[in-house]
């Protein structure tokens, strides 16, 4: 096992992003060859460089490698160079151009390391047509209408919309892990990525 520090910087401090890139990490850092004890995050707020709400895959995508490069060029900065650099993005898109009533929500991450990025994606899921409308038409913020429908507060830093529209059996996090899951393969699995 390698006993130098491996650096991750986390491009958000919302907690479920937070603790997403925590808990995937936890998983895969022994196939790249650290202990879990040698994992520093460092996670700074940075801008996605998209809309607040990212209406198509395209916006997502870009919005969680805008966020990745950007926290890599601020705790580079800081602190020297990071090992990983982790952007995550969550968004709508629409089904297809024929059928605009079927809106779904999915989140994904870019993952950049030693000058080579990839990108996964969580699933997706249905938005409700209530929901959709108010984000669409009425250029309201999904936290703030999550935050309605769920009759809480501040749902986003919790189990989030999925979380609303799963009744509970799927959270943000879970959401965001899947996505991490997908971007980190090559590296944690590169004799298949990536055979010598």
């Amino acid at each position: 096992m390698n006993e130098n520090i491996l650096k991750v910087a986390i491009g958000s401090l919302r907690p479920p992003k937070v603790d997403a890139v925590r808990s995937v990490m936890a998983k895969v850092v022994g196939f790249l060859g650290y202990r879990p004890e040698a994992i520093s995050y460092i996670a700074r707020e940075v801008e996605s460089g998209v809309s607040s709400m990212p209406l198509s895959v395209q916006e997502i995508r870009r919005g969680a490698c805008n966020r990745a490069m950007e926290a890599k060029r601020l705790v580079e900065a800081e602190t020297g160079p990071v090992n990983f650099a982790i952007g995550l993005e969550g968004g709508f898109f629409i089904l297809s151009a024929e059928d605009k009533e079927h809106i779904h929500l999915q989140t994904w991450a870019y993952v950049h390391h030693e000058d080579k990025g990839y990108y996964g994606s969580s699933m997706s899921m249905p938005v409700p047509a209530a929901v959709a409308r108010e984000v669409l038409e009425n250029k309201r913020e999904l936290g703030e209408i999550i935050d309605h429908f769920a009759g809480r507060q501040d749902v986003r830093n919790q189990d989030g919309a999925f979380g609303v529209f799963s009744l509970g059996l799927l959270s943000r996090q879970q959401g965001l892990e899947l996505a991490l899951i997908g971007a980190l393969a090559p590296f944690y699995h590169k004799k298949l990525f990536h055979p010598s």
